[in-house]
């Protein structure tokens, strides 16, 4: 075993993270990162400092042919005594919660996009005189399945929310993985990552292709009732994309909270904490502005605009408090 297998070794066994060992080195995460990945060797200094905290002997990190870990680590006396540990069951149970819930919770955003989506189509039947005898009644019966479509989704939201609670920890609060546990979560995110990437390309690509058929429709004149047609097939479009986008990217969300990596590392998991707040009170003033939109002016087939506007405009806002508290 080389010495940068046995660095990551006695590390994830010890239950620390990059972050917290390179704070008791005193050196950089990267520093870290790059001594386990091999790209790089701590000096002497620092194998002095690592033999220390672990309590096991140089021999043991410089000499490849001593393979055997040490019986105990001293890294332990390091572990707050309230610090959850996450077993091989448990975060393999975690893992297949989130897996089941991404389903969910992507079918569930794609209802409330393809909600008005009813509402369209009937209304493009009634401008053409089929079925309905009224716009009026187009409308009453698209608003009720509408509002059907969203209540299913909270629904979904609410039954994933309930599964997920037990596991709420993951994303606030510290804890370490059992012996082991790390380099299997590792291994799992590895196999899933181009899942996850074609998940992103084709949930963009077919949000940017769902606008192309109205945009032609527009510049040739198309009726009313062909345009309420092709909102209702740029929405059905956008539906699925946004299905892939949010599938792939609540599982990945799932291996960085065992990991406690991009997001979920103890420094973000803290800044989180502190913004829940402005978190719910702006995704809250968002959905009042795009529902009261949306009914005053029944103008679905464009509000939907404001989802995007305000993910964007959510990111920008987010740094500036987070620059704003961190000062």
């Amino acid at each position: 075993m080389i010495l940068s297998e046995k660095l990551l070794t006695l590390r994830t066994r010890a239950g620390l993270s990059q972050e917290e060992l390179a704070e008791k080195l005193n050196v950089s995460r990267q520093s870290v990162s790059k001594w386990e990945s091999g790209s790089s060797i701590p000096g002497i200094d620092k194998i002095l400092e690592i033999s220390r905290i672990y309590g096991i002997s140089t021999d043991y990190l410089l000499k490849d042919e001593m393979e055997e870990l040490p019986g105990e680590v001293v890294a332990d006396v390091f572990r707050p005594e309230n610090v959850r540990e996450v077993s091989v069951e448990t975060a393999t149970e975690y893992l297949a919660a989130v897996k089941v819930g991404a389903r969910r919770i992507a079918l569930g955003v794609g209802l409330c996009i393809l909600s008005p989506v009813p509402l369209l189509i009937f209304s493009g039947m009634s401008v053409s005189g089929l079925v309905f005898p009224s716009e009026e009644i187009a409308g009453g019966v698209g608003v009720g399945v509408l509002l059907a479509a969203v209540a299913a989704a909270v629904v979904l939201f609410i039954l994933n929310g309930l599964r997920l609670d037990e596991y709420e920890y993951l994303e606030k609060e510290k804890f370490r993985l059992s012996y082991g546990v790390a380099g299997i979560v590792e291994k799992e995110e590895k196999e899933f990552r181009p899942v996850f990437y074609r998940g992103i390309a084709f949930g963009a690509a077919l949000c940017v292709i769902a606008c192309v058929p109205l945009v032609i429709a527009a510049a040739a004149g198309a009726a009313e009732g062909i345009t309420l047609s092709l909102c209702a097939f740029l929405l059905i479009l956008v539906a699925l994309g946004v299905y892939l986008i949010v599938r792939v990217s609540i599982r990945k969300g799932g291996y960085d909270r065992l990991l406690q990596q991009g997001d979920y590392t103890e420094e973000n998991k803290q800044k989180n904490k502190r913004l829940e707040v402005f978190d719910g009170a702006y995704w809250g003033f968002v959905t009042a502005v795009y529902l009261g939109i949306s009914f005053v002016f029944m103008n679905w087939h464009i509000s939907w605009v404001i989802w995007p506007v305000a993910a964007v405009a959510f990111a920008a806002i987010r740094s500036i408090v987070v620059a704003i508290k961190g000062k």
